[in-house]
């Protein structure tokens, strides 16, 4: 019950209208104690306030629907200031001639006047204003700031999506190869392999995932991969430090480990090797990855290609802006990843 109503309760926070009718609610309230005659709020409190608030209402409206939005907002501020400022001095002469004449055609049972001069009710002009404008400075920066949002979430989505599918073909293929030499283990191995989609498509589909899930995924990984290569001892995993209790990004590993198997120990090359290291020092984590180089490299100013590494950028950027090291080394004959990340 608690919950729907909360609910429900944001809902109607969000929308405009209603936002618009609580905020000259309230100002209804504050004038009419501001302005009543006596202790006891009577009739004619509530009748001189509302009329009070008609030149401030028509004023207010002038600047959110015509001033802000064509001249504001086009960063025309000059030419904005004047025109506030033009519609301030007619609102205060609209106010002294509503309570100095016309008031007494429409309510002639009773005696009303103008209690503020010009300046005085000038200034309420300008501080109505200049609320309704910072308000609707902040909706604006709040509706930016969940679009932003939004956009980023979307990108992630994306960005996994394309992930998925390349990291399903290699393994594949790996397990094909075993097929065709009839192995006894490919039951196995596609039991296997259904964990690591599993893994991937459901346990990865949040923000962060335990960081020892994130390393056993990279050795059945390697135990995949090991199933198309003779070079199994030159492949080496290290895990450095206490990796419980951590949490990590899914899938910022893999795309690195992938182009080391596809650069080094298939890329054509001698004395191939793959040395990876994950080492977790308090908050800091940091993870290391170096490859020989093979004759199929596709490797230009020091970035790799292919979607997988760009994509690790990429949410590297969305979900550590600040909070992360990525450093790629292209040399003659070994490339080296290092990247290092504030564990949250």
């Amino acid at each position: 019950m608690i919950s729907q109503f909360k609910i429900v309760f944001i809902r109607i926070s969000k929308d405009r209208i209603f936002q618009h009718i609580m905020f000259w609610c309230l100002s209804f309230v504050i004038l009419m104690n501001v302005l009543k005659v006596s202790a006891e709020i009577k009739r004619i409190d509530l009748i001189y306030t509302a009329i009070f608030h008609l030149p401030i209402f028509l004023i207010v409206y002038l600047n959110l629907k015509i001033l802000f939005p064509l001249f504001l907002e086009k960063s025309k501020y000059f030419l904005y200031g004047v025109l506030v400022l033009g519609a301030v001095v007619l609102g205060s002469a609209f106010y002294i001639m509503l309570f100095d004449g016309w008031i007494d055609y429409v309510f002639t049972g009773y005696y009303f006047i103008a209690y503020y001069g010009f300046w005085d009710i000038s200034l309420y002009f300008v501080i109505y204003i200049f609320l309704t404008s910072l308000f609707r400075l902040a909706r604006g920066y709040f509706q930016l700031q969940e679009i932003e949002k939004e956009k980023t979430i979307s990108e992630l989505k994306a960005l996994k999506s394309q992930i998925n599918p390349h990291f399903l073909f290699n393994s594949l293929n790996s397990i094909y190869s075993l097929a065709r030499k009839k192995s006894e283990s490919v039951p196995g191995k596609i039991i296997q392999l259904s964990d690591l989609m599993r893994h991937i498509i459901y346990e990865s589909d949040i923000d962060f995932i335990p960081l020892e899930k994130e390393v056993e995924m990279v050795r059945n990984y390697i135990e995949l991969q090991n199933l198309r290569t003779v070079e199994k001892d030159k492949i080496k995993l290290d895990v450095v430090g206490e990796i419980d209790g951590k949490k990590i990004a899914p899938l910022l590993f893999l795309p690195f480990v992938e182009n080391s198997f596809k650069h080094g120990l298939k890329g054509g090359g001698k004395n191939v090797f793959v040395d990876i290291k994950i080492e977790v020092s308090g908050k800091i984590l940091i993870f290391e990855i170096e490859n020989s180089k093979g004759k199929t490299t596709e490797i230009n100013n020091s970035k790799y290609k292919g979607i997988g590494i760009e994509n690790v950028q990429k949410r590297l950027d969305l979900i550590y802006p600040g909070l992360h090291l990525l450093k790629i080394s292209d040399k003659e004959e070994t490339f080296k990843v290092l990247l290092q990340v504030q564990l949250k």
